[in-house]
């Protein structure tokens, strides 16, 4: 990369071949170039997105076992079985 007559390095980084079906590789490309970014960018976002969808998630599982009062699931159904009993 050159900027004002100056060689500007950009650091390595590791390359990840993806072994992706031709038409989903097709869509991608497609929907990236609808929003202007390359699909480099496109799929650096997804990842990201899904990423904290799954942070999100799990956070949020976490704060519902912390509610006082609340059980796991496992001593809910044991709890059922054992009412269903008497």
């Amino acid at each position: 990369m050159r900027e004002m007559g100056k060689t500007v390095e950009r650091p390595k980084r590791p390359i990840y071949p993806l072994d992706i079906d031709p038409e989903l590789r097709n869509r991608m490309k497609a929907v990236a170039s609808l929003h202007g970014k390359t699909m480099r960018d496109w799929v650096t976002e997804a990842i990201l997105e899904k990423l904290e969808d799954d942070i999100d998630a799990r956070e949020g599982l976490a704060v519902l076992g912390e509610v006082e009062g609340t059980i796991s699931l496992k001593d809910y159904l044991e709890s059922r079985k054992e009412s269903q009993r008497v």
